[in-house]
């Protein structure tokens, strides 16, 4: 039997609110030639019996069960029984346009780039439940790596870059570059997967199309909190980022967008802190606060950043007597916020 085309890989864990429209979305595809990866990363709820019965429904699924692990020990674990000739991700609460899988393989064949990037869109939820879409698009274009290289950090705005849903790879140089992802690495970790990619891969296109529709309907939970060590992964990630383009030579070319794609990161671990961790004690949240504020790559980013309102100021200038002073400001400004920031 011949192998298929694209391993599309989804790794999957309490998500049965969202499974089958997933998956559906997947099956319902233009391009046919695929396998669909299902891990089931240790679900308890009813996400396992309904990739069962999709088994059982279409002979392009593969279903595999682990223990509970992090998304990257799923994402290897899809990685490792592929057999498709090129792979893409998806989460398993999102959708794909029911193009996508076609417009991504024949940007391929046209223009023979190894990785292949397309826009996507947001989809939230308002007041009264009914959807939205907010499009974060990209203009269509092809790079060598030179030419890619000089501009890169540039499509960190959006977290074009970041992401690996929206993307295309080629199997054979994920394999033969040994490229996995870091299962140390608890936030992030498409962005250092993307980033060894990047380093063996000599062409690049971008598709302006926003294809993949990546589901923040629940962005508000506060179920969601956070770790002290959240801006240690973070930091760990642009540095490995930083050094990079410094070794290519290419940095001060892209530092303003990197740069102020940390500035917004920083901001978005402030904002998790506050809008998503209701119950974390003052201590530890002051504590997370003030790793923040007082590190050096945080100061130099907001350089960058183009956002100059209160909470850019009180950080940029350092203006507050004490971290007591910083946390209830903020305290203030996220309920009034009332848990709704543009991410």
């Amino acid at each position: 039997m011949n192998s298929p085309k694209i391993s599309l890989i989804v790794t999957i864990y309490q998500v049965e609110q969202y499974l089958e429209r997933c998956i559906q979305s997947v099956l319902n595809q233009t391009f046919k030639d695929f396998e669909l990866i299902l891990v089931d990363n240790g679900s308890t709820d009813g996400s396992t019996e309904i990739c069962k019965n999709y088994k059982e429904k279409d002979e392009r699924i593969k279903f595999f069960q682990k223990s509970h692990g992090s998304i990257a020990s799923g994402r290897n674990f899809g990685l490792k029984n592929a057999t498709g000739q090129f792979i893409q991700f998806m989460d398993a609460d999102d959708l794909i346009a029911p193009n996508m899988l076609q417009k991504m393989y024949s940007i391929y064949i046209q223009s023979n780039s190894d990785l292949i990037t397309c826009g996507y869109q947001k989809m939230y939820l308002n007041e009264k439940d009914e959807e939205y879409f907010v499009k974060c698009e990209v203009e269509d274009q092809t790079y060598s790596k030179k030419d890619f290289l000089l501009v890169c950090a540039k499509y960190c705005q959006n977290f074009i870059l970041y992401f690996v849903w929206n993307k295309l790879y080629r199997a054979d140089v994920i394999r033969n570059k040994g490229i996995w992802f870091d299962e140390s690495i608890t936030r992030s970790e498409d962005v250092l997967f993307n980033l060894e990619y990047i380093k063996h891969a000599n062409s690049f296109s971008f598709i302006k199309e926003p294809l993949y529709i990546y589901n923040r309907s629940n962005v508000n939970s506060i179920t969601k909190g956070f770790e002290m060590k959240d801006v240690e992964m973070q930091n760990i990630t642009y540095g490995r980022f930083r050094d990079y383009l410094y070794e290519q030579g290419v940095y001060h070319s892209n530092e303003q967008y990197l740069e102020h794609q940390y500035a917004v990161t920083m901001f978005s671990l402030v904002a998790q802190a506050y809008m998503t961790s209701k119950d974390v004690p003052n201590k530890v949240r002051k504590a997370y606060l003030k790793s923040i504020l007082d590190n050096q790559w945080t100061q130099k980013a907001l350089r960058y950043f183009s956002y100059s309102g209160l909470l850019t100021n009180i950080i940029k200038y350092k203006i507050y007597k004490s971290i007591n002073t910083t946390d209830s400001i903020f305290r203030v400004y996220f309920y009034l916020k009332r848990g709704k920031l543009v991410d």
